[in-house]
């Protein structure tokens, strides 16, 4: 197992190590992998059981989507991440601009290595009187919940932050502190 290249681990060619995370009740390490040169390649993630000499993807998502913002619970073989679907458009001086939107969050089982909950905007419930939101990171997964930074709009114009709880698996997003002066 020692001496071996990212790629004979099971991580892809032209992907480095972001972050890396592990989970002690699955003893699974899991690895944040985002772009090991100056070309733009999604985040993605990968875990391997501790016995196992090869790292597995989470997921399979979109070559577009990125895996973002893992968080490992702490008594439970759970990792929860956000997802975020990229684009790439010519402005009007035909120079390339990059964007992303909110995607997903997910929740995968390292035990079993299956994803176990999607929460998207087809199945977010927001907070009455909300008309658009979304969620930009996950802040803390605990035995107390799903905890998140989420963008909230009573209006199109205008924008508010808040620390928000996110049900699993209801997928009820309820507002926990507000962040004033929070842009992003």
């Amino acid at each position: 197992m020692w001496n071996r290249s990212f790629q004979e681990m099971g991580i892809p060619l032209g992907y480095g190590f972001k972050q890396l995370l592990f989970s002690s009740c699955a003893n699974a390490v899991v690895v944040q992998a985002q772009s090991a040169g100056n070309n733009w390649r999604p985040e993605r993630l990968y875990f391997r059981l501790g016995d196992s000499e090869k790292y597995k993807p989470i997921g399979q998502p979109d070559s577009l989507v990125s895996q973002e913002f893992p968080f490992v619970h702490p008594s439970k073989p759970l990792l929860a991440y956000n997802c975020l679907k990229h684009k790439f458009s010519l402005d009007a001086q035909g120079e390339e601009r990059h964007s992303a939107d909110w995607h997903s969050l997910n929740v995968y089982d390292l035990a079993s290595g299956a994803e176990i909950d999607i929460v998207n905007q087809e199945t977010i419930v927001l907070p009455e009187g909300i008309v658009k939101g979304w969620i930009s990171t996950i802040v803390a997964f605990t035995d107390l919940g799903l905890f998140v930074q989420a963008g909230l709009s009573k209006e199109s114009s205008r924008m508010d932050y808040v620390i928000a709880e996110v049900s699993v698996p209801t997928h009820v997003l309820k507002p926990v502190v507000a962040l004033p002066a929070t842009f992003m």
